[in-house]
């Protein structure tokens, strides 16, 4: 647990490299923990209050039908993404410490963050039945049992 906090202060310390993402605000980039070096990780991303990415679809520039999961930290859980779902938006808020989330792609998103928040995505297989309201996990590492 101790090693897990480290990486969450170290993930958030604002020295990380800086890149902006689509927006006015933006997140850092994040350090991928050593237990998901084996995905085919997509990003990693550290956001403090206000920072946000705006509406993009994680295209696959392979045209093969796929999908995203999304571990994902939230200090309280003022946090979450939004979809667009048959022509609607919908807010799907994080919750408090670590969730996941899997979803098909492309596929219409942005993510928000009032609160510190880390995501680490990477490729999975097309999903049958997405998982867009997080699902809690009791520790980071939880997620390989999943994806």
């Amino acid at each position: 647990m101790m090693m897990m906090m480290m990486m969450i202060k170290s993930a958030l310390n604002r020295d990380l490299f800086k890149k902006p993402l689509r927006g006015n605000k933006c997140c850092s980039r994040a350090r991928v923990p050593d237990f998901l070096r084996g995905k085919n990780i997509t990003g990693g991303f550290a956001y403090e209050p206000g920072d946000q990415q705006r509406w993009h679809t994680n295209h696959n520039k392979s045209g093969r039908e796929s999908g995203r999961c999304y571990l994902v930290w939230s200090d309280t859980g003022d946090s979450g993404m939004r979809f667009i779902i048959d022509g609607v938006v919908a807010t799907f808020q994080d919750v408090p410490g670590w969730q996941y989330r899997i979803f098909n792609i492309p596929q219409p998103h942005c993510v928000f963050a009032d609160c510190k928040r880390l995501s680490y995505g990477w490729a999975v297989e097309k999903v049958e039945n997405q998982i867009l309201t997080p699902a809690p996990l009791e520790n980071a590492e939880a997620v390989l049992q999943f994806a």
